[in-house]
Parts: structure tokens; sequence; C-alpha cells
């Protein structure tokens, strides 16, 4: 099975539209920080998380209410802020082909941006008294947080280390979006145990073609440098599984150019075994989805699901 990324529409204008209006409200300030939060509204995303919140929510019976679009904002506003710190500790200069907050602005200023994000968040949900939601997202910025100390301080090189990291990096928070999704639906717990399973295979998908486009030959499909994680050094499933099999040695960021290590982890297969492997865990997520009944809602998300696997940036 096969997904051309030019055939996964999403039908979800109406909703982006009215979270991206609720963002630019949160988002207005005066001062200084103006200047920086205008910067942020214009280089947004796809917005992922929140059309997989809006989604599951209507697939589970819920409506469209202004609770779901603040939800929304709010893991949209959480995500844009551990993208900020990220490219912080990454030194990343571009990120969806605009440069960095902390490139355009300075780190200083990005780190306190990045920690205003979080706070207006936490401003949206606290004001509709969602405690479940609270709840789920501080443990998911938790898990961020520990994911990233660990790997920035004691990073592994083994697959055990790795799965874990990206759980805690993508992982966990694409299960919480989903589990949020069917609570304010008003789900029962089963349902919403099941739709968390459907976001930890989209979040595991997700970071394994991450990791395949820092491989990529062709910069302009992934909106942000190529090579990034190779010029770290950092051991991303290519490299261990490239280093387990005799294909790189462990001395591999000394030894090999990007260049070189790209083309062995290709010609040997390594690669496209992975890109198999996150083909997979979509077609975990589409056999959970299989067991609600059809609906709108139900389609776009297998569409969304089969466009994570596809994406290019």
């Amino acid at each position: 099975m096969t997904y051309a990324p030019e055939a996964v529409v999403l039908e979800t204008a109406p909703f982006l539209t009215r979270v991206r209006a609720r963002l630019g409200e949160v988002l207005s300030s005066e001062g200084s920080i103006e200047q920086i939060l205008g910067y942020i509204k214009q280089t947004d995303g796809k917005m992922i998380r929140p059309v997989l919140l809006s989604l599951v929510c209507e697939m589970c019976g819920g409506t469209d209410s202004t609770v779901v679009v603040d939800a929304a904002a709010g893991i949209e506003l959480i995500h844009m802020a551990s993208l900020i710190h990220d490219d912080i500790v990454d030194q990343s200069d571009l990120r969806r082909t605009a440069l960095t907050v902390q490139r355009r602005f300075g780190p200083q200023a990005a780190v306190l941006a990045g920690d205003y994000l979080f706070a207006k968040a936490f401003m949206l949900l606290t004001q509709h008294r969602l405690d479940q939601v609270l709840s789920e997202l501080t443990h998911v910025i938790t898990q961020m947080c520990e994911g990233e100390i660990q790997q920035l301080m004691d990073p592994g090189c083994n697959e055990t280390y790795y799965w874990k990291y990206i759980y805690q990096k993508t992982a966990c928070f694409m299960k919480a979006v989903c589990r949020i999704g069917a609570m304010l639906s008003g789900a029962d717990q089963e349902v919403v145990d099941l739709l968390g399973k459907f976001g930890l295979a989209l979040g595991y998908a997700y970071q394994l073609t991450d990791d395949l486009l820092d491989y990529s030959d062709q910069p302009t499909t992934t909106g942000k440098s190529v090579g990034k994680d190779f010029a770290l050094g950092i051991w991303t499933l290519p490299v261990i599984r490239g280093v387990d099999r005799g294909v790189l040695k462990h001395t591999w960021h000394q030894d090999l150019t990007f260049e070189e290590a790209r083309d062995l982890l290709w010609t040997e297969g390594i690669l496209e075994d992975i890109k198999q492997e996150a083909q997979l865990y979509v077609e975990q997520a589409l056999a959970i989805l299989a067991m609600f009944a059809e609906s709108e809602a139900r389609i776009q998300l297998g569409n969304l699901a089969k466009f994570i696997w596809s994406r290019r940036f």
C-alpha cells in the first residue's frame, strides 16, 4: 500500500479558520513582544494536532464548540512553544523554510517567547475548567522535557533508548491529543483509551517519517535543513540500524560525510525498511478507525493518517 501526498485532502478549513482566529486573539500584545508574536503567527504549520482533536471529537459525536476550539488552540500553542525551545537547543536556523524564532530574534527572546506561549495555552484551558485535559497535557509536557533533557545530557545509541525517546518527544503528545478529543465528546473511558492507541500509532509513524526526511536528498521537501540530525551526531533509527547491521561504523559521525552515510543507508535498504515500518504504524491506526461507525470524520482521520506517512514537511 502506498499513499500519494497529493491524494490526501483534509476538509478542515472552517475549523482551522476558527482556531487561527482564536490564536490571533490570544497572540496579541503590545510592545516588543508583538513583533515576535506576529512572526510566529506568520510561520505556523499544518496544525495537525488541532485537526486530530477536532476530527476525533466529531467522530465520537462531539460538537464543534467554543471549548473544542480553545482546546485545539491551546494544544497548538504548546506545540509551537516546544518547537521554539527545540530550535534553541538544536541551534536550528530553519523551520518550515523560514528562519527559526531563535535565529531571527536571538535565543534569549526565543526562550521567553516559548514560555509566553505555554502560559497562554494554560490560560485558555483553565478558563473552561478542563481538569482532565490539563492533567493530560501537564503529563505530556513533563514527558517531553524529560526526554529532551536526557537527549541533551546522556543520549543513547540503541533501539531501547530510541523508542522511549520518540515516545516522549512526539508520540505521547499525539496520544494525548486524541484522548482529549474523545474526552471533549463525552466518550466513555474505553473509547478514550482506544483513541489514545490510535494517536500513539500516528505519533510513531510521524517521528519515523521525520527521521527519514532528515536523510532526504531534496531539502525543499522538508521545509528545513536536511542532515541536521546527522550534523548533530544524533543516533536516530537510521543510524542505529545502520550500525547494528554493520553498514556504518560506530564512529560514523567522524568517518563519513552526510552524503556518504545517506547513500549507504539507502543502498543497503535500511531507510526503505524504516519507511515500511512507518507505514505499518499507519495501518495500525487505520485498523483502530475501522472499529468506529463510518462517518466523514472517520474518513478524514484516515486521510490524515495517510498524510502523516506521505508528508513532505
